[in-house]
């Protein structure tokens, strides 16, 4: 997954780290399962990823659930860091 947003990069990058997978091979279609993240790494993963940007991730959200792909968690993760750079300008 490429992008010219350096927000979404960075997170690419860092979901990449974590599951261990060349951040190329990252799609928006790509299911979270399909990269080894069961529904409980997936919630480790917000955890990290809270920890990182400073960000919180509510529990009722688009990343509740099984189907969740690279795209929604980044795009989630993205949308929360964009409301939180607003907020604090």
């Amino acid at each position: 997954m490429q992008t010219d947003d350096p927000a979404v990069a960075e997170i690419v990058e860092f979901i990449s780290g974590e599951v261990g997978v060349d951040s190329s091979l990252l799609t928006p279609e790509t299911p979270v399962s399909e990269l080894g993240i069961s529904s409980l790494d997936l919630i480790e993963t917000i955890f990290k990823l809270e920890s990182r940007f400073g960000i919180e991730i509510p529990n009722d959200g688009p990343l509740n659930g099984n189907d969740v792909t690279v795209g929604t968690l980044v795009a989630h993760v993205a949308e929360l860091l964009a409301a939180q750079k607003a907020k604090l300008a």
